[in-house]
């Protein structure tokens, strides 16, 4: 069944599949709980101020009221490095957006619903999904459409069950802290985002940032710390550090390219930034990575 803009009338959910994310290139949050399926598509995920590479076949969960930002690109290059060949990249997409209080918190309270509190505790710090409970999750998103109207939401309430019932799960940020921010914060923090996501390889200046949002560098110093708990190079050093993580991980360049790749000038410094936030050096985290991955087959 094509589930492209499919919803049900009067429904207590929200099931899709597209070329598209509602949100795309937008810091956002809502009431519902979020599980997104990639079926097709590669890009980052920035979730409680922590960035993420997402890519094909995973699918993951998202808590009510987490903010959350997905960059998908649209194209890549059969050789990076130079920038040549250039390959377009589709999107497909399968997305469910419920909110298990329209059920009533007088359910929820109940002890045998003990599960779906535990779900909305793990997924605040965002989920990603594995093994046969991700494969279980995605066949019952595709089954709900062709349930009668009566199992529909009991179909949701079993893949919420799953969902809080696997080990096959991971979490992508630590517990979110206890911040509010309003719609004109997420704005701004949508074009910070934005602007380090594509301009993190190359020198970013303190006030050039701060232009983004016309703000003076103090002030926007403070309302970035005051809004993520970090300092906006802390955050950029992540992004810088991931980027390593990931052509050490999927590329034989040598490291010195891999520095120079990542946004970083100086080696030295590479090395010492790379060491304090993995706890390893860069060829010893490639030598792990390989080695995970040789365990996998």
């Amino acid at each position: 069944m094509n589930l492209d803009n499919f919803i049900t009338a009067d429904s207590t959910y929200h099931l899709s599949e597209g070329h598209y994310y509602h949100a795309l290139n937008n810091y956002h949050e809502h009431p519902e709980m979020e599980f997104l399926y990639i079926k097709e598509g590669l890009g980052s995920l920035l979730i409680n101020n922590t960035v993420h590479e997402v890519q094909s076949g995973q699918l993951i969960i998202v808590g009510r009221n987490v903010p959350h930002m997905f960059k998908f690109e649209k194209h890549t290059y059969q050789n990076p490095l130079m920038k040549q060949g250039q390959v377009n990249l589709p999107l497909k997409l399968l997305t469910l957006h419920f909110d298990p209080e329209v059920t009533g918190r007088s359910f929820l309270r109940l002890p045998e619903n003990a599960l779906f509190n535990q779900l909305a505790e793990q997924a605040a710090k965002g989920i990603m999904m594995y093994g046969d409970t991700r494969k279980l999750i995605i066949d019952t998103m595709y089954s709900i459409p062709n349930a009668p109207a009566h199992r529909q939401l009991l179909l949701i309430l079993e893949l919420l069950t799953e969902a809080a019932l696997s080990t096959e799960k991971s979490f992508l940020s630590d517990a979110p802290k206890n911040i509010t921010q309003t719609i004109e914060d997420e704005k701004r923090l949508t074009k910070v985002y934005l602007y380090t996501l594509n301009n993190f390889k190359r020198t970013i200046k303190l006030k050039e940032i701060a232009d983004i949002v016309y703000m003076v560098p103090n002030a926007f110093c403070r309302f970035f710390k005051l809004r993520t708990n970090k300092s906006y190079f802390e955050f950029l050093m992540e992004i810088r550090i991931k980027q390593a993580c990931k052509l050490l991980k999927e590329e034989d360049y040598s490291v010195v390219i891999v520095c120079y790749e990542s946004g970083f000038s100086n080696l030295s410094n590479f090395n010492r930034h790379f060491k304090q936030i993995t706890g390893k050096t860069p060829l010893e985290y490639r030598k792990s990575a390989h080695f995970d991955i040789a365990q996998s087959f």
